[in-house]
């Protein structure tokens, strides 16, 4: 299965390397958000993942239910808007991280991968039962804290962007709510999260571990994971090197230097896991300023 993927990407260079899809994803959930806000009805009747309507002819939903808002919170605007801003927030900051790891392809091939096989799971259980479950993509796009997880158990992050945990500890959390979620959720409830974890273990493991790329994978992984046990926090008296902000003009913000940077270059929470790393020839070139 790895050198069908290295070759497919070999022939096909940019087919699924489109930059990026988790921005894609963010950006559906947001419009989701939105119009959960001002036509919920319209979200339901024609975006939502409804087998027998892909069938009569409306393929976009295959795509379209990706806009159902990660957390849906009762009739409060404000917490429904905050909480899936949180959600948002979350699901690109670890999305990002585990696309970084695993490569463009193979994440894009994870996220493409899952909307398939929802889309085809409930069309199948349409045509052998008549029953026409509509699938909703919470499990999915919540699997990247597993993923992450089981990427990196010992790193910590900061929870609600407040509360340090280990990743770890999330995916144990997570891992009951799978639980609580299965047992007292209804059938359409279930199905999710059945397919999130088979997904979860088809994708991780051929990542992970198949063949040479596999070993790969996991080389990336355990430097991505140094890197970030080496980076040193700073706490006031710095400048991020990309979109220069301060200590002073964030107080809350965390800064960090990057260990693969050759330099002395720090960055901001937002842009630590996201920057080119610098090398020295590209400092001397473009006078990079710290």
């Amino acid at each position: 299965m790895g050198k069908f993927s290295n070759n497919w990407k070999r022939r096909n260079g940019n087919f699924l390397g489109f930059r990026s899809i988790i921005d894609i994803v963010c950006a559906l959930e947001i419009l989701g958000v939105v119009l959960f806000l001002v036509a919920p009805q319209f979200v339901m009747n024609y975006l939502i993942l409804n087998p027998a309507a892909i069938l009569h002819g409306q393929i976009w939903r295959i795509v379209t239910f990706l806009v159902y808002p990660p957390a849906i919170t009762g009739s409060d605007a404000i917490m429904f808007v905050l909480m899936n801003a949180l959600g948002i927030y979350c699901i690109r900051a670890f999305g990002t991280i585990v696309e970084q790891v695993w490569g463009r392809f193979r994440f894009n091939c994870y996220i493409i991968g899952g909307v398939l096989l929802h889309s085809v799971v409930a069309i199948g259980i349409y045509l052998v039962t008549g029953l026409s479950l509509p699938l909703f993509p919470t499990y999915l796009v919540y699997s990247f804290f597993f993923v992450f997880a089981l990427m990196f158990p010992d790193m910590q992050v900061l929870f609600m962007m407040v509360l340090p945990l280990k990743a770890s500890w999330i995916a144990v959390a997570e891992a009951g709510i799978y639980i609580y979620s299965f047992i007292t959720g209804g059938l359409i409830e279930k199905i999710e999260i059945v397919l999130s974890l088979i997904l979860i273990g088809v994708f991780f493991g051929w990542m992970t571990f198949a063949g040479p790329s596999g070993f790969k994978q996991k080389k990336r992984s355990q430097e991505f994971q140094k890197t970030t046990q080496k980076m040193k926090v700073v706490k006031r008296g710095h400048k991020c090197a990309v979109c220069g902000r301060t200590d002073k003009d964030s107080p809350g913000m965390e800064f960090r230097y990057c260990s693969k940077c050759e330099g002395n270059y720090e960055y901001c929470m937002d842009h630590l896991y996201t920057h080119k790393h610098v090398k020295k020839e590209d400092a001397d070139n473009n006078n990079v300023d710290n």
